[in-house]
């Protein structure tokens, strides 16, 4: 039988004529490439109207791999840049990380590791010139054609923190949840990160080099299946793990995916895709539950949903009192008023059931107890 997609090596060449350059850097990237590829070939659904983009994306991260190293042959003084901390928010997703991103991203002493730089990290945006940079227009543009129902489900920041996405998908080692591939992601599961990570600093120093602050704020869910691969990369590195009830998180992520995955061939199972979604999601709290004891539990702070909701005001103090950062007043109102600005449901209403997907609350809540009962999580009506 003919494949469907090609193959690793046919985009790596693809790539590099593109590129006019052969050096993709360390890591172990072609094993994810390869395993990826494998999987949309074996248990994808796309439509095939989908495939020109998707796999456009893969070679869009193999020419910003190219375009790495040639920036750092060029600059080698890059690999002397600084990168303090990071601070990491982490947990399960639609926990409330990504508001306590965008409100920390408001201090001026973070680094935010912002979307439209990770897209395409060369050249590296300039101090005094980021406003004006044509990858930060495109990303304005983008959410703005995105769908009145994507922008109730997610808030949007241009120059907030935002997940890791695109460096994790050019080591070809991320979690890949806007593609049906679940082969991957329990290969991804349990694959070893350590380089995935080493190279992920070395593209945050190049993203970094002309831009300072060097005291970054990183926010992601997916660290938590391997905190402590991130953790030998970034010594230095603090958590905020982010927490709910996850009879209201494992629907409302379903939903979510179900929005922004590509088309399918014919009708997508949604039922599959909540109980993949819930065994996922399972799996990375379990990481994170054991890796926190090897890391130290000192370095964790934890932060529920319903504490940043009801008052984000003391939620904000407490993670600068265990920081051990003051909190500018300047900087604590911009804060508040942006808590104000994006209450929930201030951008339309995100309606989502379990038995939607197949799920029951009592299901979810059964199967997380183990998550419930160690970080003593609200019960959500």
């Amino acid at each position: 039988m003919t494949a469907r997609y090609p193959s690793a090596g046919q985009l790596l060449a693809d790539a590099a004529e593109a590129a006019g350059l052969d050096d993709f850097g360390p890591g172990d990237f072609r094993e994810g490439l390869a395993i990826l590829l494998d999987s949309l070939e074996r248990d994808g659904d796309l439509d095939p109207s989908a495939d020109a983009a998707v796999l456009e994306g893969f070679r869009r991260r193999l020419v910003n791999r190219l375009e790495v190293e040639a920036w750092y042959a060029a600059h080698p003084e890059v690999e002397d840049v600084s990168v303090r901390g990071p601070v990491d928010i982490n947990g399960l997703p639609r926990t409330g990380t990504t508001a306590l991103a965008d409100m920390l991203s408001l201090d001026p002493r973070f680094r935010n590791l912002r979307g439209w730089e990770q897209h395409r990290p060369v050249p590296p945006p300039v101090a005094g010139q980021e406003a004006a940079d044509p990858r930060r227009a495109e990303s304005i543009r983008s959410r703005e054609r995105m769908s009145a129902e994507h922008k109730a489900m997610h808030t949007f920041e241009v120059d907030a923190t935002m997940e890791d996405t695109e460096l994790l998908g050019m080591a070809f080692h991320g979690q890949q949840i806007p593609l049906p591939v679940p082969g991957y992601r329990a290969w991804w599961r349990s694959a070893d990160l350590t380089q995935t990570y080493e190279y992920h600093r070395r593209v945050v120093k190049l993203i970094g080099s002309r831009t300072p602050p060097d005291l970054w704020l990183f926010k992601a869910p997916h660290h938590k299946f391997h905190l402590e691969a991130l953790a030998a990369a970034y010594p230095e590195i603090r958590f905020i793990m982010t927490h709910r009830d996850p009879a209201k998180v494992v629907p409302s992520y379903t939903s979510l995916a179900l929005t922004v995955l590509p088309p399918a061939a014919g009708t997508r199972d949604a039922v599959r895709l909540g109980q993949e979604i819930s065994e996922h999601l399972r799996a990375g709290m379990e990481n994170a539950i054991a890796a926190r004891k090897r890391i130290g539990e000192d370095r964790f702070l934890d932060v529920h949903h319903r504490d940043l909701v009801r008052d984000p005001k003391g939620t904000v103090r407490r993670v600068y009192e265990w920081l051990g950062y003051d909190l500018d007043p300047a900087v604590e109102t911009d804060i508040l008023s942006w808590q104000e600005r994006n209450k929930m449901g201030a951008a339309g209403v995100h309606r989502y059931t379990p038995e939607q997907f197949g799920l029951t609350a009592d299901r979810i809540r059964s199967d997380y107890d183990f998550y419930i009962r160690r970080f003593d999580v609200t019960i959500e009506g």
